[in-house]
This record gives C-alpha cells, structure tokens and sequence, in this order.
C-alpha cells in the first residue's frame, strides 16, 4: 500500500469511524462501553468485557480502512449517490456493481480505436489477403458511409440500437439493408480480435426479411440488338458476356490466350474470378460464329475505352443508364415518336445466359460449374422460375451473325 493511500484510509478511519472505549459504572449487564459515529450520528455499544469492546473496535476500524467512510465523501459524490440511488434500485444493482461497470466501459474505450481507425485496418489487411477490387469498393462505400455518422466514436460504444438505427435510416430494400450489416459485423469481428471491444454489436441486429425476386433478362430479340448496336472493339465482350456468362469483372480480365476456339471453351483463371476458383465455360457453336472473325492470338479482349462503347451499344439496343431513362420519358411525351429507353437490367448478360442455359439444356449442376458456384442452390433460387420458354431458349442459342450482317460489315471494315 503507499503512503499516500494509507494516510487517506486512517483519516477516513478517524473522521467516520473513530471508536472510543470507556469503563462503565453501575449497568446491570454491560461493564464496558464503545462510543462511534454512524450514519452522521453518535451511537453507543455495550460490552461485558472489555476484550470483546477492543475486538469489536479493530474490527470497526479494519472495515473502515477497506472501505472508506460517507464523511470522507465530496458533497458532489454524496449527491450523485442520493440522485442515482433510485435508479439502481429500479435496475437491480448495487453502487458498487454500478462504478465498477463504468470503470469498465471506460478502461474498453481507452483501449479501443475510433470506427475510422478500425475501417481503414479493415480494408487494409484485406488488401494484403488479396481480395478482389470490387471486394474493397463494397467495404469501401458501405463502412465508408457508416463512418460518416460514427468514425469518430470509440468502437466499444457503438451499441446495437444505434447500428440498427442507422441501417434502417439509409431506406433501402432488405437486401441492401443486409449488405451493410454484413461488412458491419466483419468489421466489429476484427474488433474483437484485436480486442478493441468484447461483443459483436452488428452481428445483434435482426437480419432483415428479403422477399425473392426474380432476375432480370435480355429476351433474344434485346440480344440480338444488343449483338447488332456493337462495334466491331466491343462486339467480342458482348459475345462472350451473352454465351458464356462471364461476370463483367472477368470480361475485363479476359485475355484472347485464354478464348480457346478449338478447344471449345473459355477459361476463367482463379486470379481473375470472383470466386478464386479456376473454372472454364463451354463455347456454343453461335459464340464460335461471333467470335472467328475477331478472334486474336493474344491480348486483352476488353477494349480501349471499353465502357463507353458498351454503353453505345446498350443505348442502340434500347437501354440507358437511369437519367437516360428518365430523360427519353420526358421527351417521348413531347414527341411519342421518340423511343423510350428501359433501364439496362443488373447483371444482364450473365442472368440472361444462366436463364436460357437451364431452360436449353436442363441441367442445372453443368450450369453451376459453368456460372463458377459451388453447388445448384443459386441455380434454383434465380434461374428456374423466371418467365421464360423453351422456345425463347431455343431462339437464344441460334442467334448468329448471319441474322446480323451489319455487325460482320462492321467487323470486316475495321
């Protein structure tokens, strides 16, 4: 004990429980009396002899020196316990479980990092593990929008409600809403491996109920315009995008070392899949017919400025990004002449692909190795009840340059 705490506990000892002892004359029972305070009160303890008076009195004093007394107490420390005493009660705790949970909030907070910190340690060691770009972006945006509102809090104090508070606030679908609360719980995960904090706070939130929805789809007629709207740059990226499925990141990645006419199949390295798994996807005799007349001995099969001749293609297809939309609507109402643009469905190529794959050739465990899925769940959940036929199927898989003599003009011109 140091000198500075044992003064402090023997002046508490004398100020609150100082106890005197004295002999007293004519009590019928009790020979010996100890006098004390207690409870701002002098008080009065008989004894018979005085050995039992000296023990009760090293008694009294040991107890004050552990504990204090309510004279040692501040004005401000006596209000606070009066004030807060109620509210204890009501919750079942004594003062003493009460400081001893402050005391360890604060010394949690002391030791944790701010949201921002952890957000960015986060995104960093993920880097080094090698995740995908688009990986990065998703925690990115979404951590980088939460720590709009808490990347200044420490990380320990951040509670459930709050989180929920906040996810429900951005009004987004349930899928959406998921999303966020998904990289929400990796982060806090890291926290508590890093021990920054003890408890999972996101992982708390109540996932939100997602109703299933169909994919959206190109019908053939959307793709043989899509087909028909490309130059000669981008039409490969079309072609392969519609036949084979190929997520957009890959399509980016994709180099013609890796488009195999003769073997019959495009292979999708692990280092360029979003999965981290090498798998190839059968090429149709429809792809073989698109592709003969670009195909090259090696180079990145995406172009030069390869986005924007994407979009040119959608847009002579019918499609438009969402002000596109909006302002074709505006201006069909002024001249019905104008054709009105829809929205270009997410995932188009790929859904439409997996879509009229199942409905051509019904075999969903082939589809799923081809899609780079580690089983058929996705298949049955996205694929199987979309408004589609056989015959649209049919009409997909036989569409061919001849039906498109533009494109092969466009392709021979350049």
């Amino acid at each position: 004990m140091s000198e500075t705490a044992g003064k402090s506990q023997e002046a508490g000892a004398r100020l609150g429980h100082g106890v005197t002892i004295k002999r007293m004359k004519g009590h019928p029972v009790y020979r010996w009396r100890a006098t004390f305070i207690e409870g701002g009160e002098y008080r009065k303890k008989g004894f018979k002899t005085e050995k039992a008076a000296e023990e009760w009195k090293k008694t009294r004093l040991e107890e004050a020196r552990a504990h204090g007394t309510d004279s040692a107490l501040t004005a401000a420390e006596r209000a606070a316990v009066l004030d807060t005493r109620a509210e204890l009660g009501e919750l079942g705790m004594s003062l003493r479980e009460a400081v001893a949970f402050a005391i360890d909030s604060r010394r949690r907070s002391l030791r944790s990092c701010t949201m921002a910190e952890l957000v960015k340690d986060a995104i960093a060691a993920r880097k080094r593990a090698g995740l995908s770009e688009a990986h990065i972006k998703g925690i990115e945006g979404r951590l980088g929008r939460f720590n709009e509102i808490f990347g200044s809090r420490s990380v320990a104090t951040i509670t459930t409600q709050e989180i929920e508070d906040w996810l429900h606030g951005l009004e987004l679908s349930p899928s959406s809403v998921n999303s966020y609360r998904r990289m929400l719980v990796l982060a806090f995960n890291d926290a508590i491996k890093k021990k920054f904090t003890t408890e999972n706070p996101a992982a708390k939130v109540i996932r939100s109920k997602e109703v299933e929805s169909e994919v959206s789809i190109l019908s053939p007629g959307d793709a043989e315009k899509l087909l028909q709207g490309a130059d000669a740059e981008i039409l490969p990226v079309v072609a392969i995008g519609l036949f084979t499925g190929l997520r957009d990141s890959e399509l980016k990645r994709l180099d013609w070392k890796e488009v195999r006419l003769a073997a019959g199949k495009v292979v999708v390295r692990a280092s360029k899949a979003k999965s981290a798994r090498s798998r190839s996807v059968a090429i149709s005799e429809n792809l073989v017919a698109w592709l003969t007349p670009h195909v090259k001995s090696g180079g990145p099969v995406w172009p030069g400025n390869g986005r924007k001749r994407l979009e040119a293609a959608r847009r002579a297809a019918g499609f438009g990004a969402p002000k596109e939309v909006e302002k074709s609507i505006e201006t069909n109402k002024e001249d019905p002449e104008k054709p009105v643009l829809r929205e270009w469905p997410e995932n188009g190529m790929r859904h439409s692909f997996a879509t009229y794959h199942l409905f051509h050739h019904k075999d969903a465990a082939a589809l799923a190795l081809e899609m780079g899925h580690t089983d058929c769940s996705i298949i049955f959940k996205h694929y199987r009840n979309v408004d589609a036929t056989e015959q649209e199927a049919a009409a997909y898989w036989s569409i061919r340059p001849e039906a498109a003599g533009n494109v092969v003009a466009m392709g021979k011109a350049s």
